[in-house]
C-alpha cells in the first residue's frame, strides 16, 4: 500500500476511535459498539468488494495486526484454515 494511503488510513482510524470513545457511556457500550462495528463492516465489505478482495484485505489485516498493535494483542500462534 502506498505511504499516502497508509497515512490516510491512520487518520481515519484516529478519527473513528475518537468518535467511538465519545459514544461509550455505560459499561455494556463497549460490547454494543464492537458488535455494531463488526456487523456494519461486514455489510460494507460485501457492498463494496468482491469475495476475493475481502479475502485479500483480511489477509493483510491478519499479517499486520500483531506488528501494528503489539501492546494490545497477545502474541498468539496463528493457524491457517
Amino acid at each position: 500500500m502506498p505511504k499516502s494511503d497508509l497515512k490516510r488510513l491512520s487518520e481515519i482510524q484516529k478519527n473513528l476511535i475518537s468518535h467511538v470513545q465519545k459514544e461509550l457511556k455505560t459499561e455494556d457500550d463497549h460490547m454494543y459498539m464492537a458488535t455494531m462495528l463488526l456487523k456494519h463492516s461486514i455489510v460494507l465489505y460485501k457492498t463494496l468488494l468482491h469475495d476475493e478482495e475481502i479475502k485479500n484485505m483480511l489477509g493483510h489485516v491478519i499479517e499486520t495486526l500483531e506488528q501494528d498493535y503489539p501492546d494490545i494483542l497477545p502474541q498468539t500462534k496463528r493457524t491457517m484454515h
